[in-house]
C-alpha cells in the first residue's frame, strides 16, 4: 500500500511517501515562517518528483502532536481534505512517538543504556514550556511509555528524568531542558527532527490514533478567553 505521511507539528514540516517498506521520497520544509501553510505546495512538488500521484495513494497518515497548534490544525486539515477527496482512510500518530523513533534510530546511546534506550523527545511548546514525554525503544522499535506526554516546566522534566537512568534527549526543544548527569543530548539535526516515515511505522503496529488534535493544554486563544473572563468576575 502506499501511503502519504505528513507532520505539521514542528516549525520543520516534514512530508513523506511511503510503498510497502519502502522510503519512496521523503522531505522536510525547513525553519521557516509559516512553513506549515506551504504544505500542499510541498507535497505537490513531492508527488511530481517521485512520480507518485495522489490516485496512488491508499492511505494517509498525519502527526496528530502534540506542538503548535496552527500547524498541527493545518496538517489535520490537510490530511483530511486529501483523504474526503481521494475517498481513502486517514490514521493519526502521535509526533512524540515518531520523534522518540528517531531518536533511537540515531545510535548514539549512553553505554549503560543496555538493550533498551530511554529517549525523551521534547517540542518547544513556548511560553516558557516544552512537550515531553519518555519511552523505552528497543532495537526493535517496540516502545513502552515510561512518562506520559505532556506541558513541562524545563526545570520540572529535568527532575522527572533525572529519575530514569541514561538517557538520550532529542528535539527542537531539548536545548531549553537543564538535562540531569544522566542525560545526554543528542547531536545532528536528524535526531531534532520528526520523520514521517516513523508515523506510518506507529500506525503499522497498531499504534496509530484517532486524526484529533492532540493539545496537551489549552490553546492561546482559550487562555485569553478564560483569563478575560476572570478578570471580568473580578471587577
Amino acid at each position: 500500500m502506499t501511503t502519504f505521511a505528513l507532520d505539521t507539528a514542528t516549525p520543520d514540516p516534514a512530508l513523506a511517501i511511503v510503498d510497502g517498506d519502502v522510503v519512496v521520497a521523503e522531505s522536510w520544509l525547513g525553519r521557516i515562517p509559516g512553513g506549515g501553510r506551504r504544505v500542499m505546495e510541498a507535497a505537490h512538488d513531492l508527488f511530481s518528483s517521485s512520480g507518485v500521484g495522489p490516485s496512488d495513494l491508499g492511505e494517509i497518515v498525519v502527526g496528530v502532536g502534540p506542538g503548535g497548534f496552527t500547524g498541527i490544525r493545518i496538517g489535520i486539515a490537510t490530511a483530511l481534505g486529501l483523504g474526503q477527496a481521494l475517498d481513502i482512510p486517514v490514521h493519526g500518530a502521535s509526533t512524540l512517538e515518531a520523534l522518540a523513533l528517531g531518536i533511537a534510530a540515531s545510535g548514539i546511546s549512553p553505554p549503560a543504556a543496555g538493550p533498551e534506550m530511554t529517549t525523551v523527545p521534547v517540542i518547544d511548546a513556548r511560553r516558557g514550556q516544552v512537550f515531553a514525554a519518555a519511552y523505552r525503544v528497543d532495537a526493535a522499535g517496540a516502545m513502552d511509555e515510561v512518562i506520559a506526554p505532556a506541558a513541562w516546566e524545563p526545570s520540572d522534566l529535568a527532575a522527572a528524568i533525572a529519575g530514569l537512568g541514561p538517557c538520550l534527549v532529542a528535539g527542537d526543544g531539548a536545548d531549553i531542558v537543564p538535562l540531569p548527569d544522566s542525560a545526554e543530548r543528542a547531536a545532528g539535526a536528524a535526531a531534532d527532527r520528526i520523520s514521517p516515515v516513523l508515523l506510518v511505522r506507529r500506525v503499522r503496529v497498531g499504534a496509530g490514533r484517532p486524526v484529533a488534535p492532540e493539545y496537551l493544554r489549552l490553546p492561546d486563544a482559550e487562555e485569553n478567553r478564560l483569563r478575560r473572563l476572570r478578570e471580568e468576575a473580578r471587577a
